[in-house]
């Protein structure tokens, strides 16, 4: 059996790398493998200080499994609002390899200097709750602290590995550097890795995957959204439900809201939501006038949805018009 190593794509690798695949094909443990051989200070993220804390304990230790495959004892330590990563090198005798910290509490440490840290590891970056505070802006701000001026020096950007399970689409950080419409294409045509200057995409498959179809689990489970993320790496907690690009023409606009612009069809009661730019309707924003946009457009806006009668272009505008919703 081939676990996921991303030491193998190592010539795709960008400032921004996303890796979501289903659960337990390696993703974590070999982005954990390569980023100790690259012998440099590096971070690891989590979402909330209570997974921190977590990871602090042997029970929730990351390293732990890599430890023991190669016989060394690396661990987390709290130190304040912030945590080390240390490696226990004799009875008493540690050494630093990076820090820990927790992207909702960053925000208090923004005027830290970790500029000797050339790596990000983000571990389980996409959750299906929904957070306390503003994800994309708080890890914009935590890129920017860390990042600092390294770039206008001459040096190579902060590169970072957002790792996670393939459970929904619907992420403020994929939603916030527009990498859901990617994604989705990817999706439609079967791509499995994606890459540009800037980032690394891969929604990888596993021999592990195919392996573990045949285990107890998930012969009990096959079927269920549980088994679709966890082996099939789909996002199965997401619905793609009415989802596809339309002939705009034969639309007529009704109104726009944050940039999602809803036409009608000229012979039919079903709406249409997309991108494409119109000025002959309405325009609202939700900072200023939600509530007149959903008393006015919001009833009938629902019931359409409801009847299956409210169709999008992609689904970041499906996602974004049913939070305003």
């Amino acid at each position: 059996m081939k676990w996921y190593d991303i030491s193998e794509r190592s010539e795709q690798l960008r400032p921004f790398n996303f890796i979501i695949g289903g659960r337990g094909i390696g993703k974590t443990y070999s982005t954990i493998s390569w980023l100790i051989e690259q012998g440099k200070p590096f971070i690891y993220l989590r979402n909330t200080d209570t997974q921190m804390t977590e990871s602090c304990s042997s029970f929730g230790n990351p390293f732990k499994r890599w430890s023991l495959d190669h016989g060394r004892d690396i661990f987390i330590q709290a130190e304040g609002k912030h945590y080390v990563i240390k490696e226990r090198t004799g009875e008493k005798e540690t050494k630093t390899l990076g820090y820990a910290a927790a992207l909702s509490v960053f925000e208090n440490l923004r005027g830290v200097d970790l500029s000797e840290c050339v790596y990000c590891m983000f571990d389980e970056f996409i959750e299906r709750r929904s957070l306390m505070f503003d994800q994309f802006s708080a890890f914009a701000n935590f890129y920017e602290t860390v990042n600092r001026n390294r770039e206008l020096l001459g040096d190579p950007p902060l590169m970072c590995f957002l790792l996670s399970n393939a459970q929904t689409l619907d992420n403020p950080i994929l939603a916030g550097y527009n990498i859901i419409p990617e994604i989705e294409q990817m999706m439609r045509a079967g791509q499995r890795s994606y890459t540009n200057d800037l980032l690394h995409i891969e929604l990888p498959k596993s021999e592990i995957s195919d392996a573990k179809k045949q285990t107890v689990n998930y012969l009990m489970t096959e079927g269920s959204s549980y088994y679709q993320e966890a082996i099939n790496n789909d996002f199965a907690f997401d619905s793609f439900y009415n989802i596809g690009k339309k002939p705009i023409r034969e639309y007529i606009p009704v109104c726009s809201i944050d940039g999602i612009y809803i036409y009608q069809h000229k012979s039919t009661s079903n709406y249409y939501c997309c991108r494409i730019q119109n000025n002959k309707c309405m325009e609202y924003n939700s900072k200023d006038n939600r509530r007149m946009f959903l008393q006015r457009y919001g009833i009938r806006l629902r019931m359409a949805r409801d009847a299956g009668k409210l169709e999008y272009s992609d689904f970041t505008i499906k996602s974004r018009l049913n939070a305003l919703l």
